[in-house]
């Protein structure tokens, strides 16, 4: 038989945010096939109801999962993939495999709450976690994995985006032929709590080289961003206000309680000024982080990032601090108010004129923070369990705790390397679409993809080669 040239088809499941999950069939040229993924996650947000995941991929076909972060639309439908017949090895870095179990188990007790409140099926099992938490081989930065393919390696490097959370090369050596691929996943460049590397020179000089590239922020420049939340709790306490900050559990809570904890050691807002922290999820990340630092690789100064004056609430203490009027600081999941303590703590300061509410980043369309932001002064707001507030307090929202990286940021990113293609990924369409056209002007790099559902992109040691309906 006549040998081929050796090539990847590279599929999209996604064509939003949420969702991520690429496949990726490896055609060898004598004419071996290996199929692995990047990410398994569930769709979330608008347009998607409850917990909902990708079920076209066949768990029996492929080979191994590699996995980019431990955000449930990356990692979430790892349980329902092995309750279906996945039996092989899930690749991650130790980080993430450090506080995998947390998302999980807290994705699990939302499916059985909706499935007695909204008769919505569960998906997957308390055992189907522990078989997924069996099959994680945790990975160091750096150091290549050579037992998944004998003619396939891969590495990990450490990625600002999330503690844990990694970049991943993969590096495919045939003889016909050579292919790099390098998986951003959801990218920054920095983070507080840790001290992120550039990648090796080598992997910059990389020949035969393939990009797969988030677009979340794919319009976005970073001079646009105002960095104005620092300044405004600062104010706000020097004038003993009540401040409400809806925070996602993981990373951005504890961002939260370190920049608070820094301007409380630098005399910028008072040692003694209450802080109430809220929200199970929150909790359970917080002291994961604080007994997994050497595993995160937290810098030691970040360690102790909990402000003082701390107060953790419980169902118990909640209730009279729904009361509290002035000088506090509450920070609470959910990230966009709609579920968890922060919608209880909307509803009671959003009337109270002498109140701060700070939504730190995104809100889609039908949440609450959303609701609350677009709402005037003075008018009233509406509460799914049928109450109603005015809105008095002050509503702030900002976008400088996200953790993507801005389009100006990401095109010096294609700029360090000299690839032969770039696909884009994790996006709206219309964001892929903006940073294609601005990577194509700014890098000179011609060959490029979007990835969507429906098609493959067929890549060689040339790049993308040709796009294919699937």
């Amino acid at each position: 038989m006549a040998r081929r040239i050796p090539y990847v088809d590279i599929r999209g499941y996604n064509e939003g945010v949420t969702g991520s999950c690429i496949r990726n069939t490896v055609h060898f040229s004598n004419g071996e096939v290996f199929r692995f993924l990047v990410d398994n996650g569930m769709y979330q947000g608008e347009g998607h109801k409850g917990i909902e995941y990708n079920d076209s991929v066949n768990p029996e076909k492929i080979d191994t999962i590699l996995l980019t972060h431990t955000h449930l639309d990356h990692d979430g439908a790892l349980p329902i993939f092995v309750r279906h017949g996945y039996k092989k090895n899930i690749y991650m870095s130790e980080g993430s495999a450090s506080v995998i179990d947390i998302g999980l188990k807290d994705s699990y007790n939302i499916m059985k709450r909706d499935a007695k409140i909204k008769k919505r099926p569960i998906l997957f099992s308390d055992t189907d976690i522990k078989q997924t938490l069996n099959q994680i081989r945790p990975v160091k930065y750096e150091e290549t994995v050579q037992n998944i393919h004998p003619n396939i390696s891969v590495t990990f490097f450490n990625n600002g985006h999330l503690l844990g959370a990694s970049v991943i090369l993969v590096q495919i050596d045939d003889p016909r032929g050579i292919i790099n691929l390098l998986y951003m996943g959801d990218y920054k460049s920095d983070n507080i709590f840790c001290d992120i590397k550039p990648l090796p020179n080598w992997v910059y000089a990389l020949p035969n080289l393939t990009i797969i590239a988030e677009s979340t922020y794919g319009s976005t420049n970073s001079w646009e961003i105002q960095h104005t939340w620092e300044d405004d709790i600062i104010e706000a306490c020097s004038r003993n206000m009540l401040v409400f900050n809806s925070a996602f559990g993981q990373g951005r809570a504890q961002e939260l309680m370190y920049r608070i904890r820094m301007m409380q050691d630098k005399g910028l807002i008072p040692k003694d000024y209450p802080v109430k922290i809220d929200g199970k999820t929150t909790f359970a990340y917080t002291f994961r982080y604080i007994d997994r630092s050497h595993i995160l690789q937290i810098k030691k100064e970040a360690i102790n990032f909990l402000p003082y004056n701390i107060q953790f609430v419980d169902e118990e203490s909640r209730p009279a601090l729904l009361d509290t009027k002035n000088r506090a600081i509450f920070i609470s999941t959910s990230g966009m108010a709609s579920h968890g303590p922060a919608e209880l703590y909307v509803s009671s300061f959003l009337s109270n004129p002498n109140a701060l509410i700070y939504i730190p980043g995104y809100a889609s369309k039908g949440t609450l923070a959303r609701k609350i932001v677009e709402a005037e002064y003075g008018e009233e707001v509406f509460f799914k369990n049928g109450t109603s507030s005015i809105k008095n307090a002050e509503v702030k929202q900002t976008g400088e705790f996200s953790s993507h990286t801005t389009a100006d940021k990401e095109i010096e990113f294609f700029n360090m390397f000299c690839p032969q293609s770039i696909l884009f990924t994790h996006g709206t369409p219309e964001k892929r679409q903006a940073l294609e056209e601005r990577t194509k002007l700014e890098t000179g790099i011609k060959n490029t993809g979007i990835l969507g559902m429906g098609y493959v992109y067929r890549v060689t040691s040339y790049g993308i080669a040709k796009k294919v309906k699937k």
